[in-house]
Order: C-alpha cells, then sequence, then structure tokens
C-alpha cells in the first residue's frame, strides 16, 4: 500500500471519534495531530493529554495563525474556533512519513479530503440521537450546547456516504475491533 495516510475520525458529535480516535491512534503507534481551539478546556480535557488533542488558544492568537495560513481548516462551533495546522499533518505524513490520525468533525473532514486526496481515509463514527444526547450528558455539556449538537445531527450523519469507513458505535469493544481492522487493511 502507499502512504504515509492520514486517518481521520470524524462523525457525528457524542459518536465517540474523540476516545475511539485516540485509543487506536496510541495502540496502532499513528501520529496524533493536535487541533487548536479557542474554546476553554473542560474537566474531561484535564483527565487526557491536551498536548495531543487540543492546543487552547486565545481568539486573538487563533486569528493570527489564520491570517498567517496557516490552518489546512478552520470552523466555528459553538461560538468557538477550531482549527488543524497545516505544518502539523506535513510534519506527519511528509518529513517524519507517519501514519497519522486527527479527529475532526465533518467540515474539518471534508476540508482535510480536499487538500489531501488519496493520502486521507475517513472514518465515520455515528451513533443514535438518545446515546449522543447521554454522552453529552455524562461529559457535562450544558444543555443548550447539547441541543446545538442534536440539531446539527441530521447534517452531519448524512457525511457517512462520502467516507471511506462508516461504523456505528453501539459498544466500544467490537467498534474498537471493526476500526483497527479498517485500519490495518491500509497499512
Amino acid at each position: 500500500m502507499a502512504g504515509p495516510f492520514l486517518f481521520i475520525f470524524t462523525g457525528t458529535g457524542g459518536s465517540g471519534r474523540k476516545t475511539i480516535g485516540n485509543r487506536i491512534g496510541e495502540e496502532l503507534g499513528l501520529c496524533p495531530v493536535p487541533s487548536y481551539t479557542t474554546r476553554p478546556p473542560r474537566a474531561s480535557d484535564a483527565s487526557g493529554r491536551p498536548d495531543r488533542d487540543y492546543h487552547f488558544l486565545t481568539r486573538e492568537a487563533f486569528e493570527e495563525l489564520e491570517r498567517n495560513g496557516e490552518f489546512v481548516e478552520t470552523v466555528t462551533i459553538n461560538h468557538e474556533r477550531y482549527g488543524v495546522r497545516r505544518a502539523d499533518v506535513e510534519n506527519a505524513l511528509y518529513h517524519a512519513k507517519r501514519n497519522a490520525y486527527v479527529i475532526v468533525n465533518p467540515e474539518g473532514a471534508e476540508a482535510l479530503k480536499k487538500r489531501y486526496g488519496s493520502a486521507v481515509i475517513r472514518l465515520f463514527l455515528y451513533t443514535d440521537k438518545a446515546t449522543v444526547k447521554a454522552r453529552l450528558e455524562a461529559k457535562g455539556v450544558s444543555f443548550e450546547i447539547a441541543d446545538r449538537y442534536l440539531n446539527v445531527y441530521s447534517d452531519e450523519v448524512i457525511y457517512r456516504k462520502q467516507c471511506e469507513h462508516v461504523i456505528e458505535n453501539l459498544e466500544l469493544l467490537p467498534t474498537l475491533a471493526r476500526i483497527r481492522e479498517a485500519i490495518q487493511a491500509h497499512l
């Protein structure tokens, strides 16, 4: 197989893409590509590895990176900015020549696919709306933000038709096995 690849974990909000992406990425030795955000850290960010998942920036610092053309994609979600730096993707793929992974929403996945073409393999995760709601509540997400996630659920789930792999995340271990198998088919 050609490579290296950028494996994109995408899907609906509350689908478990972050939990699954980080677990599989670590297990398979994939290089993590972090997102940059203006949102404040959540309690759950402190228990993870913020250097792997997010770089928290002021709005001014984010906008300066954006003006300088450093992001390959940016998006606004719930009034906060998110982006993936071009240098982080290209350092992993072209300089270190490592398979990498990133966790983004469908809009970000589409921008990365357009930019990097066949080097990008999208893994779309989804679950039903009731499970999404329960997961968001368990994360301590406010009612208003959870409501916004649920309102865009239908729009996000449609994107699965464009992805290379689609996995319904009902139970963690079977989902991990299916994703592991999908990724290993490309390696």
